[in-house]
């Protein structure tokens, strides 16, 4: 069994453009129902959203208390994971919303490996200097999930970027596997100040 988890943050500033990415998003990854179980939308801000309702949404409860936006979204997967009646071996994938689906590669290495492999990334040494992990499209499967969240360091004052801290703690497990690419249009930042394909 495979779950899709969409992530979704819609603040106030770039409200509309961010609006019009995350449909987007969510439409493009709904192409590839056949490819999973089920999915969910995570809200990570607001308490409701009218053009979210008509999908299957979830608004997280969690506070956004820390600077380290990572930090924040790794809280609310967590909280929405343990609340869940999801098994410990559930295969998951996360999808940061805005980010655009563009063929069905992930999807299938998913399928490939789920029974070998309890996580899938993709190193992101193609954007950055490749001391982590692309964490806007991954795999898991829920229990690793949990735990690789519980290793980060949730404090005030860490702005360490959570990509190195997740590669470090994953890519020592024998049951982890590196993919070349991702076959997604990634949009990054507030405003999608930097976009690129992987």
């Amino acid at each position: 069994m495979i779950h899709l988890i969409i992530t979704t943050a819609n603040i106030p500033e770039s409200y509309e453009t961010r609006k019009k990415q995350y449909i987007e998003s969510i439409e493009s990854s709904l192409k590839y129902a056949h490819l999973f179980d089920s999915y969910t939308i995570l809200e990570c801000v607001s308490d409701n959203e009218a053009y979210l309702n008509q999908y299957n949404t979830f608004y997280s409860k969690e506070d956004n208390l820390y600077l380290n936006k990572g930090l924040n979204e790794m809280n609310h997967l967590r909280a929405f994971l343990k609340q869940s009646s999801f098994a410990d071996s559930l295969s998951i994938i996360k999808l940061s919303g805005k980010y655009i689906i563009e063929d069905d590669y992930f999807f299938k290495k998913v399928i490939e490996f789920q029974d070998e492999y309890d996580s899938i990334f993709k190193n992101d040494n193609d954007v950055f200097e490749g001391n982590g992990y692309h964490t806007f499209f991954y795999y898991m499967k829920k229990k690793l999930f949990i735990e690789t969240i519980n290793s980060l360091e949730f404090s005030l004052n860490n702005n360490r970027p959570i990509e190195w801290d997740v590669k470090n703690y994953l890519m020592v497990n024998e049951k982890h596997i590196e993919i070349d690419r991702l076959g997604l249009l990634a949009r990054q930042g507030t405003n999608s100040e930097k976009t690129f394909r992987c």
